[in-house]
C-alpha cells in the first residue's frame, strides 16, 4: 500500500505548469491506476506479483513521455492478464470493430447499396454488446478508472 502512495506522489510531482497536456494526461492516468489499486484487496501472493511487476517495469527510471506511455500500457496489460482488470470501454472498443466487419460482410452479400447500412448496423450491434459487457465488468469491480486506446495495448 505504501508503494502505491509513493508512485502517486511521484506522478503528482511530475505534473507541473510546464507539462504539456499529453504529459498531464499520462501522469493523471498513472495516479488513477494507483489510486484504484490502493483500494483493492489483494491477497499476499497477488500483492507480491504486482510489486514484482512494478519493479520490473521500473516506472521511475525515465520521465520521457513516450517511455512512460509504453510503461502504462505494459502495466495495464499485466493487470488485464493477471487480475482480469480492464480499462473503461474495453469491450465496447473491442466489439465495435468486430460488429463493423460482420456488418460489412453482411452488407456486401446484399449488394452495394446495403454496404453502408450493414456497416452501421454492425457497428451499433457491436457497441451495444460491448457496452453490456462493460456494464457487467463494472458491476463485478473489474474496471480501472482509466480510458485508453485499446488498439495500443
Amino acid at each position: 500500500m505504501q508503494t502505491f502512495d509513493n508512485y502517486i506522489a511521484f506522478f503528482k510531482g511530475l505534473k507541473t505548469e510546464l507539462s504539456t497536456k499529453k504529459e498531464r494526461r499520462i501522469y493523471d492516468d498513472f495516479v488513477r491506476v494507483f489510486n484504484d489499486l490502493k483500494l483493492r484487496n489483494f491477497s499476499e501472493v497477488e500483492h507480491t506479483a504486482l510489486h514484482n511487476e512494478l519493479d520490473l517495469i521500473d516506472l521511475k527510471s525515465s520521465t520521457n513521455i513516450k517511455v512512460l506511455n509504453k510503461k502504462l500500457k505494459q502495466l495495464l496489460a499485466f493487470l488485464k492478464q493477471k487480475f482480469n482488470l480492464i480499462t473503461i470501454g474495453h469491450y465496447t472498443n473491442t466489439y465495435m470493430p468486430i460488429g463493423m466487419c460482420l456488418g460489412l460482410v453482411f452488407g456486401m452479400a446484399l449488394g452495394p447499396i446495403s454496404l453502408t447500412f450493414g456497416l452501421l448496423i454492425g457497428m451499433v450491434i457491436g457497441m451495444a454488446l460491448g457496452s453490456e459487457k462493460d456494464k457487467k465488468a463494472k458491476a463485478e469491480g473489474l474496471v480501472i478508472d482509466v480510458k485508453t486506446s485499446e488498439s495500443c495495448i
